[in-house]
This record gives structure tokens, sequence and C-alpha cells, in this order.
């Protein structure tokens, strides 16, 4: 099995556990960050999903979360 390539590791679901994961946040931070509409995502079922590519676009618009500003 191959390596993903960069841009097939953006496209690449994540569910809230991965998305904690990867910013270093806790449950609740992550929740919020989703249910605020600052990261995109969506919930399938009862989880939240989103992309690797949508938490960097968010990253790189060097926003806060709403909470502490």
């Amino acid at each position: 099995m191959t390596p993903l390539t960069e841009e097939e590791m953006a496209a690449r679901p994540m569910n809230l556990e991965e998305v904690m994961e990867y910013l270093r946040v806790g449950r609740n931070v992550a929740l919020k960050l989703f249910q605020s509409g600052e990261i995109g995502g969506r919930k399938v079922g009862r989880e939240w999903r989103t992309t690797r590519g949508a938490i960097d676009t968010w990253l790189d618009s060097g926003k806060r979360p709403a909470d502490t500003e």
C-alpha cells in the first residue's frame, strides 16, 4: 500500500476524535468549532465529519475559536 499524497490526506474524512487529536483540543472545543460553523463539517448520523483540508483552511485563516476571543 502506497502512502497517501498531501491532496489525498486533505480530502480524507475525519471524525471528531481525529479532529481533537489533530488540533490537540478537547471534545468541547472541537464540538464548538463544528457547531458554530468555524470549521466546515457536517453530521453523518450522530457523528461530526470534516476533512483535513477544511481544518487547514481554518488554521490558515488565522481565526481563533470564538469562545477564546
